[in-house]
């Protein structure tokens, strides 16, 4: 495509006006001194404006540079106009069209495939017709599918360090070739995590997430470098990311554990990380979400010959049948490393009446007193934390007597 005459003038106009600028001081300077008068007892030459200028000899070399300079100016004019006129332009469009490579969009799901797992690869290209166009899907150098427009395969990874190679083939309705290829190596990463959350004895399983609550995170990777060789959890780069944000603190070269402490807000947190390796940049992810639970309380008997019955918890009424009874309650799930923790507050009542200050922090002991009939009486015991307010729990339990026993009190 070339240019109009008129585009031609327009991009030369710019040029015009500078180069007359820059030879304003040779050709039109010339133009301009029209006569000279010598004075015999002055050294200088005054111009037809009655100003000063330089002496003759001076003068005569003046204008020799000025002639010289015109000659240059008509060159550079004479050489510009060749250019512009007699050179078939390209637009500039086309030229950066041409300029720009096929630049292919791939989408691969999941981003980080571990072993046998099923693998989705799409392609996307904004400048090339891809519904139109012949693609060619290669699975390790053999061809698995080919048909117009299609954009999308599927295929399954190999086992753990087995890489596959994807080639992409594309064939354009004008005739162009756009090749790609994907290179995978399938890794795994286990996450593993845990709370401070307390736990009593002999407790099967862990302490859950709740709110406010501290929890640490472990990554153990299993990936296999270009040698066939496991690759070691601490020379490997880590990236963390909390709620999709990218935890730069607690990421980096051997730092495979994260720790954070949970929000206000009653919400899920999602963990998520990415390990590579330095040397060959094999790579795996892994995510896990941690929906927060509430902490509770269960309370047991304290027996005087067996100790605390964890394997009886009281989950309704408990029957009197000796003169008095000692009761612990247990907190599950709070922060802190025993029961009694000074930042955990136990609040006792029976009948409605507060007990708290005969307890003694999660303990309390009833005995009987004076002569009473049957029945039974109330007792409710709260946990709060002082320093996390979100954790709280409370727990109710009765204790029951018959017409001979005297009435509970504590």
């Amino acid at each position: 495509m070339k240019w109009k005459l008129s585009q031609r003038i327009f991009l030369i106009l710019p040029f015009l006006k500078g180069a007359l600028h820059y030879c304003e001081g040779g050709i039109f300077s010339t133009f301009k001194i029209l006569r000279l008068e010598y004075s015999p007892c002055r050294s200088f030459v005054i111009d037809t404006c009655g100003r000063p200028t330089l002496k003759k000899e001076e003068l005569v070399r003046s204008n020799s540079y000025s002639f010289v300079s015109q000659k240059f100016c008509i060159f550079g004019f004479a050489l510009l106009a060749g250019v512009l006129f007699c050179t078939p332009l390209t637009p500039l469009h086309a030229q950066l069209m041409t300029a720009i490579p096929d630049a292919l969009e791939i989408e691969v799901s999941p981003s980080r495939p571990g072993p046998n797992t099923l693998v989705s690869v799409t392609v996307k290209n904004y400048s090339t017709d891809l519904d139109r166009a012949t693609i060619a899907w290669f699975l390790n150098g053999k061809q698995m599918q080919k048909a117009i427009g299609l954009n999308r395969f599927e295929f399954r990874t190999g086992s753990l360090g087995t890489p596959s190679s994807i080639d992409i083939v594309i064939v354009t309705v004008s005739g162009r070739t756009i090749r790609k290829n994907i290179p995978i190596r399938p890794g795994e990463v286990d996450l593993v995590w845990e709370t401070s959350g307390y736990t009593p004895p002999f407790y099967k399983g862990r302490s859950p997430y709740v709110n406010q609550g501290f929890v640490t995170v472990v990554a153990i990777p299993n990936l296999l470098g270009v040698n066939g060789k496991k690759l070691s959890a601490k020379n490997l780069v880590y990236k963390w990311s909390m709620d999709g944000v990218v935890q730069g603190s607690d990421s980096g070269y051997g730092k495979d554990s994260f720790s954070f402490l949970g929000t206000l807000l009653p919400k899920a947190t999602e963990i998520s990380v990415e390990v590579s390796s330095m040397a060959d940049g094999t790579r795996a992810s892994a995510d896990l979400e941690l929906d927060p639970e509430r902490p509770s309380i269960l309370v047991y008997q304290d027996d005087p010959i067996y100790g605390v019955l964890y394997n009886k918890a009281l989950l309704d009424t408990f029957t009197l049948s000796n003169d008095e009874a000692t009761f612990v309650a247990v907190p599950y799930y709070f922060s802190g490393k025993t029961p009694a923790v000074t930042h955990l507050d136990y609040l006792w009542s029976m009948n409605g009446a507060d007990i708290s200050g005969v307890a003694k922090k999660n303990r309390v002991t009833l005995r009987r007193s004076g002569q009473a009939e049957a029945g039974s009486v109330g007792v409710s015991v709260g946990i709060e934390n002082s320093r996390n307010i979100l954790q709280n729990a409370g727990y109710d339990f009765s204790i029951s007597f018959d017409a001979k026993s005297k009435e509970v009190a504590f």
